[in-house]
């Protein structure tokens, strides 16, 4: 029996199930104001200051099995016979789980939801700059990309935050012959995402291509007025969630390590999930575009066949990329920011290196995370590493004999 499959969300996590669901024979419904015409949010960072093309479109159009629903789901209710947690072995065999309730007041009966809502970003007002905004989406990349272009002068941004979307806004501003000046909260930016040796390096490149910081901004107010003709905001986003039957998470929505919520029929992938089982288990969603889409490759295949309670974990390596200016960072697998005894290693002429996080600090320690500074070819190589049979230890890295990329083709 076909089972009646709603994707909430037209993102990357939500139109990759779609697509792939509809490979497989399986018809699929996709809620979303915009679905059929969502794009990537990685270039739009990236490309606000310069001629590269910044709209990537997903390319998914509706069919016989693919069918657009372009309205917003409102709440989930879940069928009074969907009694049994599928986090705890579901089963296929109840035709409706629950139903999907849309602004327009229609509903849609399902079997398998997946929630892929994705993140909506914090928006602090500026008193300074009521037209201060985020770069979030499309409509808001477009508007300021026009602005650029009819200002037919070089201009001073403003950023407010630290995070990679800062960085990347600032940086391709400074490329692009303007000035940027980012507020930071601390002392450093990108005090969350990355490693000391890592942020630290970013910091120095990006204070000599000519950004400018200012430190502990504790408040928007105490940002001058008046300097800045553009002004963008980069502090963070938060999942966007709907309730079921009435109750919504604080955070995010919890998954197992098969991405099962703890509500029978219900799945969360991307940006909206936090994984609380397995290898990969974090404290939130790792929001990143790889995982979005592996994520949703992973779903298409597990509902597809019909056999979840018998699927192997979601187990991609996840891996993040930022390209800020001509700096290119990237990470993969497991890293922390606060990680003091890292492994370093560089290239011979020392303007790229790697830093290699283990699962402890004795020499059998095994490698989980690296992060990869202006080296893509070493990135390639550290998620091969991370994603083989055969992972190196802390004493194996800290041998400066080790070829690590002849040990990421074994």
């Amino acid at each position: 029996m076909a089972k009646r499959i709603v994707i909430i969300g037209a993102g990357l996590a939500g139109t990759t199930a779609a697509r792939e669901l509809s490979e497989r024979g399986q018809a699929v419904t996709l809620v979303d104001p915009a679905a059929g015409e969502t794009s990537e949010r990685p270039p739009l960072s990236k490309h606000l200051f310069d001629g590269s093309r910044y709209h990537l479109p997903f390319h998914l159009e509706s069919g016989e099995l693919v069918s657009f629903v372009r309205d917003r789901a409102t709440e989930i209710t879940l069928a009074e016979a969907a009694a049994q947690s599928q986090q705890a072995g579901p089963t296929d065999g109840t035709p409706v789980t629950g139903t999907v309730h849309l602004a327009s007041g229609e509903t849609l009966d399902f079997a398998h939801c997946i929630l892929a809502t994705g993140m909506e970003a914090h928006r602090p007002d500026i008193p300074g700059y009521p037209d201060a905004l985020p770069v979030y989406n499309l409509a808001e990349a477009k508007w300021i990309r026009e602005f650029v272009a009819e200002s037919g002068a070089p201009l001073n941004v403003g950023v407010l935050g630290s995070g990679y979307l800062g960085m990347e806004v600032a940086t391709s501003a400074v490329a692009a012959g303007h000035e940027a000046t980012v507020y930071l909260r601390g002392d450093e930016p990108l005090r969350k995402q990355l490693s000391a040796p890592v942020r630290k390096a970013l910091f120095e490149k990006h204070k000599e291509a000519g950004v400018k910081f200012v430190a502990h901004t504790s408040s928007p107010d105490e940002i001058p007025a008046d300097i800045h003709n553009l002004f963008v905001t980069s502090v963070g986003a938060r999942p966007a969630l709907i309730p079921i039957d009435g109750l919504r998470p604080a955070e995010a929505w919890e998954v197992n390590e098969k991405l099962a919520t703890s509500h029978p029929g219900v799945w969360a992938a991307g940006d909206c999930a936090q994984i609380t089982d397995g290898i990969f288990a974090l404290d939130h969603p790792w929001a990143c575009e790889p995982v979005a889409e592996s994520h949703g490759k992973y779903l298409a295949e597990l509902l597809s066949t019909g056999e979840a309670g018998n699927a192997e974990p979601w187990s991609d390596i996840p891996w993040h990329w930022s390209f800020q200016g001509p700096e290119k960072v990237f990470t993969a697998g497991l890293t922390s920011a606060d990680a003091t005894e890292a492994i370093i290693r560089h290239d011979p002429s020392g303007k790229k290196f790697q830093v290699f996080h283990f699962d402890g600090s004795s020499p059998d320690a095994r490698l989980v995370g690296v992060e990869t500074l202006n080296w893509p070819p070493m990135q390639a190589a550290a998620r091969r590493v991370l994603a083989g049979n055969n992972i190196p230890t802390r004493a194996q890295i800290d041998d400066p004999d080790f070829d690590f990329k002849a040990h990421s083709r074994l």
